[in-house]
């Protein structure tokens, strides 16, 4: 194994050109799930009606946390996918230009 690196070694040349080395980035594509707002992730209510004001208010409050909440990760999940998205074309671009 040293041996095979020191004929590598002298092989090469001050004079040979650098390697070119292409990296190669995908965009990433968010499902359009994801760009659905969270709203209709509420809780249902029974048919009935058999739950105190109380329940109510409870089961409400916490519906409106979980979407508030949801919406901003989901809402910053897509803006960052976005925004790494057009980096990548501004990249590409700069990339090809005389």
């Amino acid at each position: 194994m040293v041996a095979g690196l020191a004929l590598a070694a002298c092989s090469s040349s001050p004079d040979d050109p650098a390697p070119t080395i292409k990296l190669v980035q995908t965009p990433v594509e968010a499902p359009e799930s994801a760009r659905r707002p969270c709203g209709p992730l509420l809780s249902e209510l029974p048919e009935e009606g058999d739950l105190s004001e109380r329940t109510v208010v409870d089961k409400w409050g916490n519906d409106r946390m979980a979407v508030k909440i949801c919406d901003q990760r989901r809402a910053g999940a897509v803006a960052a996918i976005d925004a790494a998205n057009a980096a990548l074309r501004q990249a590409s671009e700069r990339q090809h230009e005389p």
